[in-house]
């Protein structure tokens, strides 16, 4: 069963609990991150998330990395455009568990102390991290389809920022940070798997005063309206092979059916072994290695890419190939058997990932951000099998429209013949 409630303090928890499970997750989202950040703040984010681990009034950074592995546990974090996760996930056998997880993820979010020496020595860390992008075709190619689909705003920044934005952050604007967004700021929490609700609510309650959390659906956090760019860009990069990207907008306020079909439409497209971009790209005309479609959606943006990864050689053929076979996404009508193979491919991962207590909880977040109905996996399942064909072939319509595409390839350089092909 899964139940939302708000707290006194502001605090959005969110539970679905399952007594048969042997793992107890919780996960704490601010709201924060590098849309959040304005010049001389580039990377504070990302950065004061690597700082959470970094002591406390009570913990010093060894106690906290070694309090998870005591229990068998784990704990992470990650920094989004949009928000600020930490998260653990422990084995709740010693019902003791439950509560030293709970406490210590709650003491991260309030009591950090970010010592000075642990400071300057994250720092190098975090600049490592990103070199590591940059060295990371997948990883960095994220960042420049970004810049394509939407140069000069704020939603295409880096999440990491720049090294020189990460070594002017100073001690004094991460403690302001910290007390803004992460102390004082919203957050909802979500628990799943074998949780104790009553213990959740003590701890909670004794968190500071937090913000009321905004329905990100509503375009509540960014006023500015987001300009999608179209057209072809052809980057050059260090890489031995290219990417090619074929990005469509998505409307962000999408109604829940309208994401239901995209969920369905995409593994058709491009995330199965099964799906067309597989079959004819690699299958077929053996152009790649790596092939698929995915999708990604904001508070007020989004975007649908089908993407595929190949030689140099080859990425004149590969880029009409891939738009060919978009194109055929609506000219060669999606079948009745395509889609009832996705159903069954979706409802399956959603089966086996039901006593996974970290894929729940972030269903939860994605379906809670996106203002849908919360609902468990027989519910989601049961919806989802309502979608029809009609459904799904016009949200592909109003999806794949030439004149919004945005075509990006990544990689090597190309010649000035294979340039003018492509434009």
């Amino acid at each position: 069963m899964i139940n939302k409630q708000v707290l006194k303090n502001n605090v959005v928890l969110i539970t679905q609990s399952d007594e048969s499970s042997k793992v107890a997750t919780v996960g704490f989202y601010f709201s924060t991150g590098s849309r959040y950040e304005k010049e001389g703040e580039y990377g504070i984010s990302h950065f004061t998330e690597h700082m959470l681990f970094k002591g406390t009034k009570t913990k010093t950074n060894r106690e906290i990395a070694r309090i998870f592995d005591r229990m068998g546990g784990v704990t992470n974090a990650f920094t989004e455009r949009e928000n600020v996760s930490v998260y653990c996930s422990v084995p709740v056998e010693k019902e003791e568990n439950f509560s030293i997880a709970l406490d210590t993820i709650c003491d991260l979010s309030e009591n950090c102390i970010f010592p000075e020496d642990e400071m300057e020595k994250e720092r190098g860390v975090v600049e490592n991290e990103i070199y590591s992008v940059e060295d990371d075709p997948d990883d960095s190619s994220m960042d420049e389809i970004a810049r394509r689909m939407w140069p000069d705003q704020d939603i295409s920044r880096t999440i990491t920022g720049s090294v020189d934005d990460v070594e002017s952050i100073t001690r004094d604007q991460m403690i302001s940070w910290y007390d803004e967004y992460f102390i004082h700021g919203e957050l909802v929490v979500i628990a799943a798997g074998k949780i104790d609700e009553a213990i959740l609510l003590d701890r909670l309650g004794k968190l500071s005063q937090k913000k009321p959390s905004v329905e990100f659906y509503k375009n509540a956090h960014f006023k500015d309206k987001v300009d999608w760019s179209s057209g072809t860009s052809i980057v050059k990069a260090r890489f031995s092979q290219e990417q090619v990207f074929a990005l469509f907008p998505l409307d962000w306020t999408l109604s829940y059916k309208d994401y239901l079909s995209l969920m369905v439409f995409d593994t058709i497209a491009g995330d199965s072994m099964g799906s067309r971009l597989f079959l004819e790209l690699r299958e077929r005309l053996g152009l790649c290695y790596s092939v698929g479609s995915f999708f990604t959606t904001y508070e007020n943006a989004g975007f649908w890419a089908a993407y595929l990864v190949c030689e140099s050689k080859n990425t004149v053929r590969a880029c009409q190939s891939l738009l060919l076979e978009i194109n055929n996404l609506l000219e060669k009508e999606i079948s009745r058997e395509e889609i009832d193979i996705a159903l069954e491919r979706i409802s399956g991962l959603e089966i086996m990932n039901e006593i996974n207590s970290v894929f729940l909880m972030r269903r939860l977040w994605n379906f809670y951000s996106l203002g849908f109905e919360l609902m468990d996996t027989d519910e989601f399942i049961k919806s989802i099998r309502m979608i029809t064909k009609d459904d799904i072939i016009s949200f592909v319509r109003r999806l794949i429209d030439p004149s919004g595409r945005n075509v990006v390839i990544y990689g090597k350089k190309l010649s000035v013949f294979d340039r003018r092909k492509i434009k």
